[in-house]
Order: structure tokens, then C-alpha cells, then sequence
């Protein structure tokens, strides 16, 4: 998640997350059982009538494409086994309306950029629920499904913090933090790097390559429509003019499985592709990079 609600090209750093919760924020590993972690997720929003900029379309349709991702995001984490609640933050209480009668909390954002918005909704949830995790979600994923993000969750809880990088491994999608460690969210440019030094551990398993996939750009629609089981998001998809620029895809593989060529952004490629599974199919992804030392 390198774009989203509020301008990220800034990270606000997430050292503030000390000062709500004193508790660390390193990656220590739990022995305790995986099961025991429930999960409070926070899913941010900014404003519907400005989302998804970077798509070239009228703003009518960049809003609807917005809302419905909104809203396919939001009620697959509803549906996840092992999260307690959802608690969206939005810019307008007018935003609310694409989630509404998913039985989700909310706040209105008023902390500067994602990361204030993300520890207002961390905040929220710690109250409300006081012995869940917090999960932190992008509300763009076309490909998430329960079943994947309940996996990452599992995993996620057997680390103090935990974090998936995005598709592109610079990002991050998902950010955990089990009971009594501060989320610490510092997304923005570079947030991969960022999570990883403030001591969240990065999560590899190939299996949640689905829940790396954030919509940022028009050519990523073309991989949604014959993967992905949102009947929101595919519904406007199918009402969508045709782009010529939607198979044009800027860091992602040809849509049709012939891959290209890994990008080594970190000195450090490997040369292998994983791929993004969502219901049993596999599209083939992202150039794969081991961890940096």
C-alpha cells in the first residue's frame, strides 16, 4: 500500500505508535498458539470523491470502482475467521455508504495522512476490543478472499508484528500487531523498508500473493474481472468503458501467463515469479525477492 487515503509520499513515521501503546513493537516470535490471536482489522478510506486518482477515468467511474473495492474489501475481512470486527476510517460520514449493513465500527479521520488515520483506528479498536490484535488493511485489494487473509492472520500471529509487503515489494499491504504491542504504522514511499526497520517481521509464505495485489492503476483492472469473486468490484468493471491502456500493465506480468522479467529493485533478485492465486486459479505475478540481509 504505497497510495490510498491521504497523500503517502510522505511517511508521518509510526514512532508515535509507542506513545499510545507503550508496549514494544519489535517481531519477537510467540510460541503461544497462532489460534489464540483474535483480530480487530482497520480498514482507512479517504475521501470516495478523491480515491484511486492514478486510474484514468471520469471521476463518476474512479468513484465507483473506489466504492466497490471499498466494499468487497471490507466485507471479505468481515467474513474472516478469527476477526472479532471491522473498523473503517473515513474522511465523510458520506463514505460509510458503501459499507453500510456490513455491521462494521467506524471512525471519522481527523489524524494527519494514512498513518494518523491508521492509529486513530488502531486506537478505537484497542478500546473496543482490548484482547484483539489489530490488523491493518489498504481498502483496494481485488483479490483478497477470507480463506488468504485468514492464513496471513495466522501467520501474522506468531510475530509481535508482522507486515506483507506489496506486489511490487516496495509497499505494504497488511501491518499486525498481536495484544499489547503498538501497530507502529509507517507506510508511505519505501514502507517495506520502513516495517522491516522499525522490527515487524515480513511475511514470505507464497500462498498470500493474492493479499500483495492493491489496486493502484487502470492496466491492474484487466487481471480482476476472471480471477476475482467480488460482485461489486466485477459489476462495475463490466459497465466500464474499454481503455485501451487496460492491458497495459506496468510492473505485473502479461495477463495472459507469460512472465516478465523479474525487476531487481533491491539488488537482490532471484529470478523467480510467484503467483497470485485467488479460487483456485493461478495468474502468474511478481517478480520474488528474498528477504534483504
Amino acid at each position: 500500500m504505497t497510495t490510498g487515503r491521504h497523500d503517502h509520499g510522505h511517511a508521518d513515521g509510526g514512532a508515535d505508535g509507542r506513545a499510545h501503546h507503550p508496549a514494544g513493537m519489535g517481531g519477537h516470535r510467540d510460541n503461544r498458539a497462532r489460534s489464540e490471536v483474535r483480530w480487530a482489522v482497520v480498514i482507512p478510506q479517504k475521501d470516495l470523491r478523491l480515491a484511486k486518482s492514478r486510474l484514468a477515468l471520469d471521476s463518476r467511474d474512479r468513484q465507483r470502482v473506489a466504492s466497490a473495492l471499498f466494499r468487497d474489501t471490507v466485507a471479505a475481512a468481515r467474513h474472516t475467521p478469527g476477526v472479532s470486527t471491522v473498523i473503517v476510517v473515513v474522511d465523510r460520514i458520506q463514505d460509510l455508504e458503501p459499507v453500510a449493513g456490513l455491521g462494521v465500527g467506524h471512525v471519522l479521520g481527523t489524524g494527519p495522512g494514512l498513518n494518523g488515520a491508521l492509529r486513530q483506528g488502531e486506537l478505537t479498536a484497542r478500546a473496543s476490543h482490548p484482547g484483539c490484535g489489530v490488523a491493518a488493511l489498504p481498502a483496494d485489494l481485488p483479490l483478497i478472499e477470507p480463506a488468504v487473509l485468514a492464513r496471513a492472520l495466522a501467520e501474522a500471529g506468531a510475530h509481535d508484528r508482522a507486515f506483507l509487503p506489496d506486489a511490487d515489494d516496495e509497499g505494504t499491504t497488511l501491518l499486525t500487531a498481536r495484544p499489547g504491542h503498538a501497530l507502529g504504522p509507517v507506510y508511505g514511499n519505501g514502507s517495506r523498508r520502513a516495517h522491516r526497520r522499525s522490527g515487524a517481521v515480513e511475511l514470505t509464505e507464497p500462498g498470500l500473493a493474492a493479499l500483495r495485489y492493491d489496486l493502484d492503476c487502470l492496466a491492474h483492472l484487466a487481471l480482476v474481472p476472471p480471477l476475482a469473486r467480488h460482485t461489486h468490484l466485477s459489476d462495475v468493471l463490466a459497465h466500464l468503458r474499454p481503455v485501451s491502456s487496460l492491458v497495459d500493465a506496468s510492473y505485473l506480468p502479461d495477463v495472459f501467463g507469460r512472465p516478465a522479467p523479474p525487476r531487481d529493485r533491491d539488488g537482490a533478485g532471484d529470478g523467480q515469479v510467484a503467483g497470485f492465486a485467488a479460487g483456485g486459479a493461478v495468474l502468474p505475478g511478481v517478480a520474488r525477492h528474498p528477504p534483504e540481509a
